[in-house]
C-alpha cells in the first residue's frame, strides 16, 4: 500500500510538473512587415525558410529570417515545435553549410529587436511573443504553447 501511495504521489507530483512547464510556454506570432505580399505561410515554407532552404519571396524579393538567442525560451519553443530540434542540435546543420556559403539566421536579443527588424527591413520575418506585438508589423502564422499552429488571431489571449 505505501509502494502504491509514493507512486501515486510522484504521478501527481509530474503532471503538476508538466503542467507548469506548459503554463510557461508563450503564444509566439510568425511575424513580416506590413507591406510583405505574403498574407500567410504554411508550417512547411517556415521551416523552409528557417532552414535557409527558400531564400526568396513569391515576388523575388530575398528572405531575412532572424531568430532570438538559442537560450531564449521563445527560440528554443520554435525551434522544437517548428524545426524538430533544440537551438544547440542544429549546430552541426549549420557548420556544414558555412563552407557552402549558407549562414544561419541572423540573431536578435529581444523581441522589441526583431519587431523593429522587420519592420525596418523589407523581405524579413521574425517571431516574437505574440502579446508584445503592435501594428508596427504583421502576424502571418501563430505556434500556440500547446504546440499546435494557427492562422486565426482569434485564438489569441493575452493577459
Amino acid at each position: 500500500m505505501r509502494g502504491f501511495i509514493t507512486l501515486l504521489l510522484l504521478i501527481i507530483g509530474l503532471c503538476l510538473q508538466s503542467a507548469g512547464m506548459a503554463a510557461d510556454k508563450s503564444v509566439i506570432a510568425v511575424i513580416v512587415a506590413n507591406d510583405n505580399p505574403s498574407k500567410s505561410i504554411s508550417l512547411g515554407e517556415l521551416k523552409l525558410i528557417y532552414w535557409r532552404k527558400k531564400t526568396y519571396w513569391a515576388n523575388g524579393q530575398r528572405i531575412h529570417p532572424i531568430n532570438l538567442p538559442s537560450d531564449n525560451p521563445l527560440r528554443l519553443q520554435f525551434s522544437s515545435s517548428i524545426l524538430g530540434s533544440a537551438p544547440s542540435a542544429q549546430n552541426d546543420y549549420w557548420n556544414g553549410l558555412y563552407f557552402h556559403g549558407v549562414s544561419p539566421p541572423h540573431v536578435l536579443y529581444s523581441d522589441e529587436a526583431a519587431i523593429r527588424y522587420v519592420q525596418e527591413t523589407a523581405g524579413s520575418i521574425a517571431y516574437a511573443d505574440a502579446c508584445k506585438l503592435d501594428n508596427r508589423v504583421r502576424p502571418v502564422l501563430w505556434l500556440l504553447p500547446n504546440g499546435e499552429i494557427s492562422t486565426n488571431a482569434s485564438s489569441i489571449s493575452c493577459n
